[in-house]
């Protein structure tokens, strides 16, 4: 299995999920999927959220390596506040998406309405973004 990470999953995140999981993935490189990319605020930081659209959203591709087991995908799942049993009340959904370069991975997106002070990133770097706004990465885990 293969994951396209453009936020708070990437390696390097100051989250412990991110810092978990990634013992379990193989770092594939840099990769780019067309969307359109939003930085939504939160109490614990910025994260950022991945529409359709047709603007570049760049990221990192991640592979699976043995030992990656269900209760760790579930783990990622529970992070983005994605509940396969219960999609349409999920804040994400894990996709296949289409990578520029191909190929496919899964990645998640943004499933519902943008809140309020959210800010379009036309550049589809978040981890550039943050670097220019001087704001702070989303570092905490959401309650449930």
């Amino acid at each position: 299995m293969r994951f396209f990470f453009y936020g708070t999953l990437l390696d390097g995140s100051d989250n412990p999920v991110a810092r978990a999981i990634h013992a379990l993935l193989e770092p594939l490189g840099a990769a780019e999927v067309r969307g359109a990319l939003h930085a939504v605020p939160d109490t614990a930081g910025w994260f950022p959220a991945l529409l359709a659209g047709d603007g570049p959203v760049h990221g990192r591709l991640y592979a699976a390596r043995a030992g990656f087991h269900p209760d760790d995908l579930a783990r990622m799942d529970a992070y983005e506040d994605y509940d396969p049993a219960r999609p349409g009340a999920s804040l994400y959904v894990r996709r296949e998406v289409e990578l520029t370069a191909g190929g496919t991975a899964q990645a998640y997106l943004f499933n519902q309405p943008l809140p309020a002070g959210t800010r379009p990133i036309p550049h589809g770097d978040f981890r550039r973004w943050l670097a220019e706004s001087g704001e702070s990465q989303f570092t905490g885990l959401r309650e449930a």
